[in-house]
């Protein structure tokens, strides 16, 4: 099961839009209901970016607004609120797009031999790459041994599960 306390909030928030966001979200979880021009004078933001925040947030629905009209010049006033429990739905679509990235990564690592020269930050091949680039690493040249891929297959199996309990 996802919870989404304040903090977790401000952490989602901060991957969607940066810190910034963080500032515009804290200031709407203290204080709800404001305009981006009083949330800009708060948080001394410029208030277009506080409006593209603010939108951006929006499109996850991280926030939502009301729409009031100003009484002396008729103008549209937008009042917005932190929705912290659509931060949980959009929250369990990340895990759930990163738990398939996953299983596509184990059913790789388990149904292909994988070659790999021992070199941190180079790529591992499947037999048929490594056949084309003639069993020699294409980033540094060193040659392509086996890799041994049941401990990194267990580690995928162990965060599979973490993810799916998470999710339940």
């Amino acid at each position: 099961m996802v919870l989404v306390n304040e903090e977790s909030c401000l952490k989602i928030v901060e991957m969607i839009g940066g810190e910034k966001a963080v500032s515009v979200v804290k200031t709407l979880l203290n204080k709800p209901a404001l305009t981006d021009e009083e949330i800009s004078a708060l948080t001394n933001v410029d208030v277009k970016e506080v409006r593209r925040i603010l939108h951006r947030l929006g499109d996850v629905g991280a926030v939502s607004y009301e729409v009031h009209r100003d009484k002396v010049t008729g103008h549209r006033v937008f009042k917005w609120r932190v929705q912290q429990e659509q931060l949980v739905g959009y929250t369990k679509t990340l895990m759930r797009k990163v738990l398939e990235r996953l299983r596509d990564r184990l059913e790789y690592v388990e149904n292909n031999q994988l070659y790999w020269c021992g070199t941190s930050g180079c790529p591992k091949y499947n037999f048929e790459e490594a056949m084309q680039a003639l069993f020699k690493c294409r980033k540094c040249g060193k040659p392509l041994n086996l890799f041994d891929s049941t401990e990194f297959a267990e580690r995928l199996r162990k965060k599979i599960a973490e993810l799916e309990a998470n999710l339940k």
